[in-house]
């Protein structure tokens, strides 16, 4: 391709993979370069994607964090390896993390995600504790998160 439409090829792929959702910049990256253009005008759409805040790592995060932890009942540890995984620096991560998940909130969604489980543990008897401990685990909440949860929780009464 030439240089121009290259760039205007590039962009406009950038520019719909934008609108079907949210993309942190290594992810329009990545699918510039799986498409095969060129370094440089990969550089040049990201940096006009970014100037123009049509990609923003920081929101990308806060918005990421906020959903999943509320949505899908991720704890902080699962929603950052995600967000890693994504590209997204561990200051904005961290950064995000302050500012979208208080302890208040990833503990009521620990809780919620114990009460979901707890439903299918019927069978598990004794085991119980420790197969909500490793569910919970799972989902990426701290032990202290989930410690704190299966303090509060009383499995005899739930199980029976």
């Amino acid at each position: 391709m030439a240089g121009g439409n290259e760039a205007a090829s590039a962009r406009r792929w950038a520019l719909q993979a934008l609108t079907r959702r949210m993309h942190t910049t290594r992810e329009i990256r990545t699918g510039l370069e799986r498409r095969g253009f060129d370094r440089d005008v990969i550089d040049g759409v990201v940096a006009g994607l970014v100037r123009l805040k049509y990609v923003d790592d920081r929101q990308f995060a806060e918005v990421w964090i906020s959903s999943r932890s509320a949505l899908r009942l991720h704890g902080r540890l699962r929603l950052a390896r995600d967000l890693k995984q994504k590209g997204v620096s561990e200051k904005l991560i961290r950064e995000a993390m302050e500012l979208s998940l208080t302890v208040e909130a990833e503990l009521e969604f620990a809780r919620k995600a114990a009460e979901k489980k707890v439903r299918n543990l019927r069978s598990a008897g004794p085991r119980a504790r420790a197969a909500l401990y490793r569910h919970l685990s799972s989902r990426g909440f701290t032990a202290d998160v989930v410690r704190a949860v299966l303090d509060d929780i009383d499995l005899e009464e739930k199980l029976s």
